[in-house]
């Protein structure tokens, strides 16, 4: 097991109801850290360590309205910020609606820049905190029907590598974990259209559980000289994509 940096006490996982989020908020809580989760609807799964912050990530001023003012008083803002949550709707670039390519672009991104920016100010002044992001290997190899998904995490990553960069010496560390083929209840269906033992080289799905683990590696007792980094968690898919 991955021994956390000691500074964590704390931690806010957006999408963190089910799925990876999940995964990464119950290894949190094995080593004692208290952990707030974003989301629409609360998880089936409870636990004393466990805290639902009611969220819309499709309207990010009113999310972040509703989170900060969640954290309003407390002696402590979180150490850790895990963006999790995401959102696909799949659909030929001369297809996607509007509305659809917008909602995409706000989950996936934008409402995640405007809380990376919020929650960097008090670690700064503690001058201490990990920020990571679970993208996709769609960013590098998007699917037809994934653009507008694919651009998202891109556009993610990218703000994640130039956060890094200004902050590298303030003692918060930015990194990135890259899912590829992961099974859960988001990617069921899209899953059940696939053989993956033809597209990955391992030649199955992979688990919320290995990805969590992923993550735990950005977050560890020797993570401070780990930033701007990014874990492929895919079983080779990515080197099998011709």
């Amino acid at each position: 097991m991955i021994s956390l940096h000691p500074k964590i006490q704390r931690a806010l996982i957006t999408g963190g109801s089910r799925g990876i989020g999940l995964a990464i908020a119950r290894r949190l809580m094995d080593q004692g850290v208290e952990v707030y989760y974003a989301s629409r609807q609360p998880s089936a799964f409870e636990h004393s360590l466990l805290h639902h912050l009611a969220a819309d990530f499709s309207n990010p001023r009113e999310s972040m309205g509703a989170i900060s003012e969640s954290f309003q008083g407390m002696e402590r803002v979180p150490d850790v910020l895990v963006c999790a949550a995401g959102t696909l709707h799949e659909a030929l670039v001369l297809r996607q609606e509007d509305a659809s390519m917008e909602e995409q672009l706000r989950v996936n991104m934008t409402f995640h820049m405007h809380l990376i920016r919020w929650i960097v100010a008090p670690m700064l002044l503690r001058r201490f905190g990990r920020i990571v992001g679970i993208s996709s290997t769609a960013a590098r190899f998007p699917a037809p029907g994934q653009a507008v998904y694919a651009s998202a995490k891109a556009g993610l990553e990218a703000f994640l590598k130039g956060c890094a960069v200004e902050f590298a010496r303030k003692g918060i560390t930015c990194n990135w974990v890259t899912p590829g083929y992961v099974r859960t209840d988001f990617s069921s269906e899209f899953l059940a259209q696939k053989d993956l033992k033809k597209v990955v080289p391992v030649g199955r799905a992979g688990t919320s559980e290995e990805v969590a683990e992923a993550v735990m590696l950005f977050l560890g007792e020797y993570s401070d000289y780990l930033t701007g980094s990014q874990i492929v968690v895919d079983g080779g898919l990515s080197l099998a994509v011709k």
